[in-house]
């Protein structure tokens, strides 16, 4: 198996994006675009061989803020979908990929929804996981976070030592508890917090905060999604309970649904073969 090629984005706004692709040249790329406030060590090295061993490319990155990606000179930070999705094209294009299997955890599933309707040619398939049809919005048929987790949003864990790599994961792994399914998976959880803060020059602090800016709504126009699409969704997931995940494959023609007992809103590794099987089987690998 090659070894991995690393890249550095730089984006109009002055930021850079730090992107990694793993496998062979000319094999079909799959684009994996990670919640909110994620480094590209969310998508573990082995969950990414997995796919490459499939015959595909993989590209991961560090959303802004987070790793080695910056946020561009002080005050210039922009965030929400629109930001979001144009770093993905960036990488994409880095790469040197025409189009991609889109990969979506969370918030990285809008992205992925929104590249679908916005650049279809862009887009040679979907998968969906954690994710929903709407933004922040309440409609009908989509249930409320689980009141755990709206306790632990109106009730925040103090900061830790910020210069104390150790206390920096540990605080991470606390928070992602709140999101975990029936079963936590902490040694996961760890390891992807460590390899996060030990690449992070602010050791994952982001001291410039911001929200997510306004975008519009776009689940009314998921009927014109085209690409082949998959939607994977904890059972238990207590940030978009199942229902989102249930409402996503109505929303979107032909798509399927997989269901994940007890995950929450998560990928720990029980969840990676129904993930991959998603991947793998909605575009054609070239060779091995």
């Amino acid at each position: 198996m090659t070894a991995p090629t690393s890249l550095r984005v730089p984006r109009p706004d002055g930021a850079a994006i730090a992107a990694e692709v793993r496998g062979s040249a000319g094999h079909p790329l799959v684009l994996l675009v990670a919640g909110g406030e994620s480094s590209m060590d969310w998508w573990r090295p082995a969950f990414c061989d997995l796919i490459v061993e499939r015959g595909f490319r993989v590209a991961r990155y560090d959303q802004r803020g987070m790793g080695e990606t910056t946020l561009g000179p002080p005050g210039s930070r922009r965030d929400g979908l629109e930001v979001s999705l144009g770093d993905a094209l960036a990488v994409l294009d880095a790469a040197g990929a025409a189009d991609a299997h889109w990969v979506g955890f969370s918030a990285g599933g809008w992205v992925c929804q929104l590249a679908a309707l916005d650049h279809p040619d862009r887009v040679r398939a979907l998968t969906l996981v954690s994710s929903s049809p709407t933004m922040f919005e309440t409609d009908d048929d989509l249930p409320a976070s689980a009141e755990r987790l709206q306790q632990a949003w109106a009730n925040p864990r103090p900061d830790p030592d910020w210069n104390d790599a150790a206390a920096v994961v540990e605080h991470h792994v606390d928070i992602d508890r709140d999101y975990a399914g029936d079963e936590f998976d902490e040694e996961h959880d760890r390891a992807i917090w460590a390899d996060t803060v030990r690449r992070s020059p602010g050791m994952h602090r982001d001291e410039e905060g911001g929200e997510w800016a306004d975008a519009p709504r776009w689940r009314e126009r998921l009927g014109g999604v085209a690409a082949p699409t998959t939607v994977v969704h904890g059972t238990s997931d207590p940030m978009f309970p199942f229902a989102h995940g249930e409402a996503l494959a109505r929303d979107i023609p032909g798509a399927s649904l997989v269901r994940i007992p007890g995950g929450g809103h998560e990928l720990p590794p029980t969840a990676w073969p129904a993930v991959v099987r998603a991947i793998t089987g909605s575009a054609a690998p070239t060779g091995n």
